[in-house]
């Protein structure tokens, strides 16, 4: 495989699962100690999924982060309660009509729609606390419009690998779909 100078890091959406068959894309804390990884097998390997991240990725990432918390962005301690969860639905309001149509490009955009959906799953309390009725369902539909519409793109004009990032955000949007099929939305990001 030839190197991207463009690419600064790989992050992994989905690890080597363990013996009982879980993936995982943290490190265990609990566990004391490390895995050896010189004994994964043939068959192990080709179910790592990662998405390669260049400096304009990383700088989306931390943007999408930034937009997402608010104020909270940079504190050590964060707390979460209902209000968040109607803040991230005003904020996919402002995504769509603000931050999205400034990009020009398909490039632009798949940085940008990965680094907002990154952070909805990564700080998903806005899933389980929240009332009723509140619109989700139309910023889940939204989101998985935006996804299936930009996907549509050749790898090159959204500016990914298509052995590596592409298998990385498909997995990505399954990971996202399960976390929010808990809330029996009626809705698919593929």
């Amino acid at each position: 495989m030839k190197r991207n100078p463009k690419n600064i890091g790989g992050m992994i959406i989905r690890g080597i699962s363990n013996a009982g068959g879980e993936y995982s894309d943290e490190d265990d804390e609990d566990e004391e100690e490390e895995q050896d990884t010189s004994k994964y097998t043939a068959e192990q390997m080709p179910s790592l999924r990662y998405v390669f991240i260049t400096q304009k990725r990383e700088d989306k990432l931390n943007e999408m982060r930034r937009f997402i918390l608010g104020s909270q962005a940079n504190d050590s301690i964060m707390m979460f309660n209902t209000s968040f969860s109607y803040e991230v639905m005003d904020g996919f309001e402002e995504y769509k009509s603000r931050i999205w149509k400034k990009m020009k490009t398909p490039a632009e955009k798949f940085d940008s729609l990965f680094a907002y959906t990154y952070n909805l799953k990564n700080y998903d309390t806005w899933i389980h606390d929240h009332e009723g009725g509140m619109g989700m369902d139309e910023m889940v539909k939204g989101l998985a419009g935006m996804w299936k519409r930009l996907l549509k793109n050749d790898d090159e004009k959204l500016g990914i690998a298509a052995e590596y990032t592409r298998p990385g955000i498909v997995q990505l949007l399954k990971d996202f779909q399960s976390d929010l099929d808990m809330q029996e939305l009626d809705f698919s990001f593929q």
